[in-house]
């Protein structure tokens, strides 16, 4: 059962959806879908349009606490309830391309474990170690001013230890998460639009549905809600990377989020949030003669808030 063990554990990587997906790499370069945005309500007036336009030279410093959680049934049965993480971030804008995108860098400066969890003192201490040897963890995010995410990269270090390894993938690709799209068209308060986006999470084809409120705007400073379902449809999914032949079949596939973000047009990211998701998903796991069914819930936190200089 050593390969099925192993199938698990990719399962719970997968089912995260964005939180978790992706393998790590030296190089990691994602090219983002293309979200459709539909204005739903226009809201009060007056309207104005939502774009980000921060100066040459803009830098900012958050703080991101990452906390989830995996309860596994079926073919095995158990929990996994790692210690919150909050991870330092400073973005920096480095340029404009021709098309008027903002290119800007990031990386992560500190790591901390957080009390919570359920990792031993033992466990605990092997993961500060590891992330003591995070430097150099950066990256590169391209996003329009109209808050769409053009393409990412995350530079993780060659020696990284594999214990870490998830989390810090999990880190790099919340942070993408964090891009907004807008309307086209001027909105004001009380306004909804949605954002639908196709997505390939490890070979399963998704759709992702977000919905955004405009609940408060003063100047350039805007609160948002947001709400959505990102879901899959029955699928087989080949994970050669994990055991030659080995299949993974989506049976069920559901993630629900729900939150608030502020945003400030002239900053890189949104400067506040808190969003928490809750999936519930279903797979048939085969493996040579091992094969069994998995559920699964997934329960995942991102709150933002600025960071001490």
């Amino acid at each position: 059962m050593r390969a099925m063990f192993r199938l698990f554990v990719v399962a719970g990587l997968l089912a995260t959806g964005p939180a978790l997906a992706g393998r790590v790499a030296v190089a990691q370069s994602t090219p983002a879908p293309a979200p459709t945005v539909e204005v739903l309500e226009a809201g009060k007036e007056p309207h104005e349009q939502l774009r980000l336009s921060p100066v040459a030279g803009t830098t900012q410093r958050s703080a991101m606490t990452v906390t989830f959680a995996i309860e596994q049934s079926g073919v095995t049965s158990g929990s996994v309830e790692p210690p919150p993480t909050k991870a330092t971030v400073e973005t920096a804008l480095q340029g404009v391309t021709p098309e008027g995108n903002l290119q800007i860098n990031f990386s992560y400066p500190s790591f901390e474990l957080l009390r919570g969890g359920e990792a031993t003192a033992a466990q605990r201490r092997r993961i500060q170690q590891a992330f003591r040897g995070l430097t150099g963890l950066s990256g590169q995010l391209t996003i329009t001013p109209q808050g769409v995410l053009v393409d990412s990269t995350l530079n993780v270090p060659p020696d990284l230890d594999p214990s870490v390894g998830s989390l810090v993938t999990q880190l790099g690709d919340q942070l993408r998460t964090l891009s907004i799209p807008f309307p086209e068209a001027p909105v004001g308060v009380g306004a909804r639009w949605r954002a639908t986006t196709a997505l390939t999470l490890n070979g399963i084809e998704a759709n992702q549905v977000y919905e955004y409120t405009l609940k408060k705007r003063t100047g350039s400073r805007v609160v948002l809600g947001v709400r959505g379902t990102q879901s899959a449809g029955r699928q087989t999914v080949q994970l050669e990377n994990v055991a030659p032949g080995a299949q993974l079949e989506v049976r069920s596939y559901e993630t629900k989020f729900r939150g608030e973000n502020t945003v400030e047009l002239t900053s890189l990211l949104p400067v506040a949030g808190d969003v928490r998701s809750s999936g519930n998903q279903t797979f048939r796991i085969q493996a040579g003669d091992d094969e069994g069914t998995l559920r699964q819930r997934v329960d995942v936190r991102v709150a933002v808030k600025p960071a001490d200089r």
